[in-house]
């Protein structure tokens, strides 16, 4: 190995980029270069200051779970639809078929995409968590943050306190879905936060269906002329029993009132 070919293989050496025979080759010819060794020490001091100076960010839990999602969400992907139900045709032949059929019929296909409005609400949730902008108003009581909301909006969200049940009320904002300005009641379950979007019901009613996207959850409902949407990354069994408790302390009501 010349000269000029030891000099730029330098730095795919520090990088351990080079295969076996030609970091072999490169090393017999720096034991006898002493200007090929001044330049690679160089290198490596000028690697390790960048290394120790330069700032670093760790991501954020939210940033790894929506990786993480990402990535089974990809995988799952790469498989044909078709092949989840093979088993299904090869076990029992047309009756497989025939319960194929029934859960195409009655929904039950994974494959349904999210809607528009589910897509913005968990949006805004990750949004609200990247830009540390969760709370316009920080209160546990209930009876701080659904007055806050008074001439903000033109009507009056209720807030219902569940910290007895293992999901304390942190707080409340002002956020924007379905086009228009809506309140957001934020609680939390250990470390996971859920953000509760209600507005009132101007045309269509949310029918309590579950999506998932990316490793959140959304679920959503229509009472007293009002829609309530929940996002969580917490998981479906208890986000459902989240709703469940709002829907149970929700009085009727208009939603003026």
């Amino acid at each position: 190995m010349n000269h000029d070919e030891a000099v730029r293989l330098l730095g795919p050496y520090r990088d351990g980029e080079l295969d076996l025979t030609t970091c072999l080759k490169l090393e017999e010819h720096l034991a006898g270069c002493p200007s090929c060794q001044q330049k690679l020490a160089e290198e490596q001091e000028l690697v390790g200051l960048i290394q120790s100076e330069a700032p670093r960010f760790k991501a954020s839990p939210f940033l790894k779970t929506r990786i993480r999602a990402a990535l089974r969400e990809e995988k799952s992907l790469t498989i044909p639809w078709w092949k989840h139900f093979s088993s299904v045709w090869t076990y029992s032949g047309l009756a497989g078929a025939a319960v194929m059929f029934a859960l195409l019929a009655a929904g039950v296909f994974w494959t349904q995409r999210i809607p528009a409005l589910a897509q913005e609400a968990v949006a805004d949730h990750v949004r609200s968590l990247q830009v540390s902008h969760l709370m316009d108003v920080a209160s546990t009581d209930q009876h701080t943050v659904k007055p806050w909301f008074a001439g903000k909006l033109d009507y009056s969200p209720q807030v219902v306190d569940l910290a007895q049940s293992g999901y304390p009320l942190i707080g409340g904002r002002l956020d924007v879905l379905d086009r228009r300005n809506v309140a957001a009641i934020v609680y939390q379950r250990r470390k996971h936060y859920i953000n509760l979007f209600i507005w009132p019901s101007d045309a269509e009613s949310l029918h309590g269906r579950l999506y998932e996207q990316n490793g959140y959850h959304v679920l959503g409902w229509t009472k007293s002329g009002m829609n309530y949407l929940a996002v969580s990354e917490l998981g479906e069994k208890e986000l459902r029993e989240f709703v469940k408790m709002i829907q149970a302390q929700t009085i009727e009501s208009r939603p003026g009132e």
